[in-house]
């Protein structure tokens, strides 16, 4: 689906892809999950499944992403969803 840029407050050039690709979030991923239309509006996503190595640790989690403004620039803000069974 083609984004309109008037009616979202991100488009697709705001985005750092290669940033994200880094980390494994992938553009064409998104588009084809449908997550891609909520994240340009500045909605969260549905719940992410990912892999990140952070200061080389493997890192498997859940989240939502969600472009937010931190002044001018548009931030990715990547949440962790809590799992259901560490709530018991």
């Amino acid at each position: 689906m083609k984004i309109n840029d008037k009616a979202t407050p991100f488009n697709e050039k705001d985005v750092n892809w290669d940033e994200l690709a880094a980390i494994g979030i992938l553009r064409d991923e998104l588009e084809l999950s449908g997550e891609l239309d909520a994240l340009l509006r500045g909605e969260k996503t549905g719940v992410i499944s990912m892999q990140l190595i952070l200061l080389g640790v493997d890192v498997e989690m859940d989240a939502t992403l969600q472009l937010v403004r931190k002044g001018e620039e548009p931030i990715l803000e990547i949440i962790g969803i809590t799992p259901a069974d560490m709530n018991k």
